[in-house]
């Protein structure tokens, strides 16, 4: 049986660039693999072999992943790829992925060109809202002062109620807090997706699509927000990255 060479062995994707793209000296991925491209007509897949004996989907792999694409999209335009994609061989990743996909990618590619993205994430502070709660609602303020100096178990049904309430609060001002944030994002981004919340504490998280002589303009203008709402709300700011949330779907 022959040995199994990088490109005979099970490949590991990363995205989709054009055909012209250039790597980064020394840039290694999942397994501390070399990256290297697998050109096909106007695109090219980055990808590297894997190590048969590793298990793949480990917290240091996802991070290999994410670093191999936001180094790529520093430099130029790069689909990226769902972490975890693997085929069998250079051989199928031409025929099953870059043939039938090919003119896709490229319209992809050039829909993104001279773009980056950046990720915000806007949180309520949880000690400002909790103020904010007990000066208004008097149920919460009576209910903080039963806790106080008890013991989890002593005021269980106290500190449920009082989470409750403001799991209510936060729900009822998520809306107002939100809009203005949003739209100022909106018009310094020239495109923008919203995700859904998944605390209740969020206030709004979005990926937004940046021209790249516009960065430092739209980094200016979170720092703004930020300052604006303090300290009411919090915002973390993720980028410029790569464009994960706007691969054309499929």
């Amino acid at each position: 049986m022959s040995e199994q060479t990088p490109e005979t062995a099970e490949q590991y994707l990363y995205g989709i660039v054009p055909a012209e793209a250039q790597l980064p000296s020394g840039l290694v991925g999942v397994h501390d693999q070399p990256v290297r491209l697998k050109k096909h007509g106007q695109v090219a897949a980055v990808l590297s072999a894997t190590d048969p004996v590793e298990a793949l989907g480990t917290p240091e792999d996802l991070l290999a992943h994410t670093r191999v694409l936001d180094s790529l999209g520093s430099s130029g335009p790069v689909l990226p790829l769902a972490f975890g994609t693997l085929v069998p061989d250079e051989q199928v990743l031409v025929t099953d992925v870059l043939e039938p996909q090919q003119d896709a990618y490229y319209a992809g590619l050039q829909d993104i060109a001279g773009h980056c993205q950046y990720t915000v994430t806007v949180t309520f502070d949880r000690e400002t809202l909790l103020r904010e709660v007990l000066d208004e609602v008097p149920e919460a303020a009576d209910l903080r002062e039963a806790i106080a100096g008890t013991t989890e178990d002593q005021t269980r049904p106290q500190r449920i109620r009082l989470g409750e309430l403001m799991v209510n609060a936060f729900e009822a001002r998520q809306p107002a807090a939100a809009d203005p944030v949003l739209d100022r994002l909106d018009e310094a981004a020239a495109r923008m997706v919203v995700h859904e919340r998944r605390q209740p504490d969020d206030v709004a998280e979005t990926a937004v699509l940046v021209a790249n002589e516009q960065t430092h303009a739209f980094e200016q203008t979170v720092e703004e927000l930020a300052q604006k709402y303090h300290p009411r709300l919090r915002f973390r700011l993720l980028g410029p990255q790569a464009p994960y949330d706007f691969v054309p779907v499929g």
